[in-house]
């Protein structure tokens, strides 16, 4: 199949579920679908494809599900809730990858089929979790902290949206493709890698607004409940 047709089916799978578990499980159900997306982004972007001839790291449309849901968080319960998310998925790519290590450290039997499997993937990915770290609770906090401003600004959902996803993806992708991929590919073969994400993030950001404003369609049991607390 091909790649691109891979990336719109996946990209609104994604997308769906991170719809799903806000109007299913309200606050709650975004937290830990933001935790599981980092772990599977940290993952996916170790693989490098091509779309259109373009050079992508995967893990890019799992990563865009992250941030739909931040501004979900920022629009329906405040900034403090949209940090509150990052600083625990923060905590839970260090815990995955310290636990991942561990695994590596034990002893393979003789029978034993995954340790190189395991070591190709799993071995790279401190490099890839220290540019994450980095580049993630960075571009979470100018996330959260551009919406809330944008919204105060330009009242529109759509523009604060896309406003805070552009600027807070072109900050998280040169901190994470310079840290994750120097002296591994060249320097150009880096700024290629960057200038191509951000396009790509650019266009998966501009798709994630219907399902924002869907969203804000959306009013579950838990908003129910705050809002008559009130």
């Amino acid at each position: 199949m091909n790649n691109l047709i891979i990336s719109l089916i996946y990209l609104l799978a994604t997308f769906g579920i991170t719809i799903f578990f806000f109007a299913k499980y309200g606050k709650s159900g975004l937290y830990i679908w933001i935790c599981v997306s980092v772990i599977i982004c940290n993952i996916q972007t170790i693989k490098i494809s091509e779309i259109f001839g373009a050079t992508i790291s995967l893990g890019n449309i799992a990563y865009g599900a992250i941030f739909l849901s931040t501004d979900i968080l920022s629009e329906k319960y405040g900034k403090k809730d949209a940090k509150q998310a990052t600083r625990i998925s923060f905590l839970i790519m260090i815990i995955f990858t310290l636990a991942m290590q561990v695994l590596l450290k034990y002893k393979p039997a003789n029978s034993d089929f995954s340790q190189e499997a395991l070591n190709t993937i799993f071995g790279y990915i401190p490099r890839i979790t220290i540019g994450s770290l980095i580049a993630y609770y960075i571009s979470q906090i100018c996330d959260a902290q551009i919406y809330h401003m944008s919204k105060k600004v330009f009242h529109k959902v759509w523009i604060s949206n896309n406003l805070s996803t552009f600027i807070s993806q072109i900050i998280d992708t040169i901190i994470f493709v310079t840290i994750g991929f120097s002296g591994i590919m060249s320097s150009n073969e880096v700024s290629q890698l960057i200038t191509t994400m951000i396009g790509f993030k650019f266009i998966i950001a501009i798709l994630d607004t219907p399902f924002m404003i869907l969203s804000t369609k959306i009013n579950n049991k838990e908003l129910e409940l705050n809002t008559k607390k009130e």
